[in-house]
């Protein structure tokens, strides 16, 4: 059997995905173990749990090591990259309609983040902006579905987002190229978040997370940042080595109300379909949809999914089965795996109801 035989084929089952830690820019990562069921350790700087993912990281591991592209067992040929499934066979895992309109790619980047402390500001471009500069056709809008939120102890979990009225690049510049960190994070207008909130940071928008959350991020396939928020030892690495200059040309300086900033942020879920006692729930709003597409099942008794669509599925709560041509499989809590866009299956509650996120990539225009 040739590989891209053994792909499609593979393809029918669920497509297993291993914790897959990143050594990144901020300390993290307990909460995304603990969650996964991994041996417990503290907090460091393996903080990202890459999902599903065909992206490079931007920054290599302690070793110098590219790091970033996840990988999956295929039987006959032993590990694989995702990424290489997909361009070996695109119909069979993103489908036919997908790959002609996006190529043979899955359009998302999804990961499992738990910061432990304040994550610095920083922000992505719009895809616009990422033509011209970085020749990509795509940004880096992201969603955050907030998983747990205790905070530290001192102060509640938060998310910073969007720039406050009276804030211009002029000033905001400023005080980036003097490294005043404090008065760079009070340019965003700040609130508290709670686990089962779902928030967007469209391209270019200014965001930071904090302290001691967990949360799954879904956003378009990129490692483009700059991080504002720096002591300056290295402006290389947070202008990506563009420079201040250019690199703050990224930042969408629009300035609102916080009420209208965190209406456009915040999410509201919307019933798609019910099925018996089993409910589907789309978690984005339509402007979204063009970067990526977010569904929450909420598994009561079963639920089919036949929509022909590649998803990256992460289990937040119970346990239960998923069925499809290849058998069943027992799926649990913090489990993660692929299901392709030629993988028609159910999913069936267990010893207690169970909740499954699907991670999807953009709407087919």
């Amino acid at each position: 059997m040739d590989r891209s035989t053994a792909i499609a084929e593979a393809a029918r089952a669920p497509l297993w995905l291993g914790y897959h830690p990143l050594y990144r820019f901020y300390e993290g990562g307990r909460r995304s173990r603990t969650f996964r069921g991994e041996p417990d350790r503290p907090d460091d700087w393996w903080s990202e749990d890459w999902v599903g993912s065909c992206t490079l990281a931007n920054n290599p591991d302690p070793n110098g090591a590219a790091q970033g592209l996840s990988t999956v067992e295929l039987p006959g040929f032993g590990s694989v990259t995702l990424r290489e499934m997909v361009e070996a066979a695109p119909e069979a895992l993103v489908g036919a309609a997908f790959a002609q309109r996006w190529g043979p790619i899955t359009g998302i980047l999804v990961k499992l983040l738990s910061p432990s402390g304040q994550v610095p500001l920083h922000a992505h471009p719009d895809r616009d902006w990422a033509a011209r500069n970085l020749h990509s056709p795509f940004g880096k809008t992201e969603g955050w579905i907030l998983l747990d939120t205790p905070g530290d102890g001192r102060e509640p979990a938060y998310a910073g987002i969007g720039f406050r009225p009276g804030v211009d690049r002029e000033t905001f510049g400023a005080a980036v190229r003097r490294h005043e960190r404090t008065a760079v994070r009070d340019t965003l207008h700040r609130t508290t978040i709670e686990a089962g909130e779902v928030y967007v940071a469209h391209g270019g928008v200014p965001h930071y997370l904090g302290p001691q959350i967990s949360f799954i991020e879904i956003q378009e396939p990129t490692d483009h940042i700059v991080i504002p928020e720096s002591d300056g030892t290295d402006d290389a690495g947070a202008t990506m080595d563009l420079g201040w200059d250019l690199a703050l040309d990224m930042i969408d300086y629009r300035t609102d109300d916080r009420a209208a900033t965190f209406e456009r942020a915040r999410q509201v879920a919307r019933l798609i379909r019910r099925s018996g006692a089993s409910r589907e729930t789309r978690l984005v709003q339509d402007d979204v949809l063009p970067f990526f597409d977010v569904i929450r099942l909420d598994v009561e008794d079963e639920i089919a999914v036949g929509d022909g669509r590649f998803s990256i599925d992460i289990v937040t709560a119970g346990d239960g089965s998923i069925t499809g041509d290849g058998g069943t499989s027992a799926i649990h809590h913090g489990q993660t795996f692929v299901t392709a866009a030629s993988f028609g299956h159910r999913f069936a509650a267990g010893r207690e109801p169970m909740t499954v996120i699907r991670c999807l990539g953009p709407a087919i225009d």
